[in-house]
């Protein structure tokens, strides 16, 4: 038995060393995979602070890196099945007139702009969203029926200054009062990334930008 481990023993020390190199192998992807988990952006979607249309919609930031909040997107379902779209980064309702903003309150009358880790942005009321929807695409009006809103938050992460996105869906209901209500339809927001989401993405933008030109 002696003699036969002593005459394989180069074959069994080339298979040991190749035991040991699949199982670094192995190692070294579970630890790439989990380092990308980290990495990987994560933004939230809630409302709070009021009740249905006049609740605060934020947006925070649960990914380790920071990232830029570059376009916001509002899609409203109608009963009829419509479905209408404007993108409405900015907080128009602070503009002094259409084509001009205050000096000292440039930063407060946009939502583009930096997040860090765990920073959170309150980028207005639903009702507000709908109003400057209303001011970005003449086919949405203050007073249509909804059956659901979407936001759609676009973000470029700082790393490799990739487009992601997270979007979350919220039903409108009409309470008993008359009040209009929003309740989401999933427990967090859906995060669109990958290649196939950022070239969407990049689509759905360029297409909005041909639009507005």
């Amino acid at each position: 038995m002696l003699q036969t481990l002593l005459d394989h023993a180069p074959l069994i020390s080339a298979a040991m060393a190749g035991v040991t190199a699949l199982i670094w192998i192995v190692y070294l992807n579970v630890f790439l995979a989990s380092y990308r988990r980290q990495r990987r952006p994560s933004i939230l979607i809630t409302s709070g602070a009021g009740r249905g249309m006049n609740a605060h919609c934020f947006v925070t930031n649960l990914g380790l890196e920071p990232v830029y909040l570059l376009d916001i997107i509002l899609d409203i379902t109608c009963p009829d099945g419509t479905r209408v779209r404007a993108i409405i980064p900015e907080r128009n309702e602070r503009w002094r007139d259409a084509q001009q903003v205050d000096v000292d309150d440039a930063r407060g009358a946009t939502n583009v702009g930096p997040l860090r880790s765990g920073e959170e942005k309150d980028i207005g009321r639903f009702r507000t969203l709908i109003d400057r929807a209303c001011a970005e695409n003449p086919d949405i009006r203050p007073d249509m029926a909804l059956e659901s809103l979407e936001i759609t938050v676009v973000t470029v992460t700082t790393s490799r200054a990739e487009l992601c996105a997270a979007a979350r869906c919220y039903r409108v209901e009409q309470g008993d009062d008359g009040a209009l209500r929003l309740r989401p339809t999933t427990i967090k927001a859906r995060q669109m990334q990958g290649f196939f989401a950022r070239r969407r993405l990049a689509r759905e933008l360029a297409e909005q930008l041909g639009a507005d030109g």
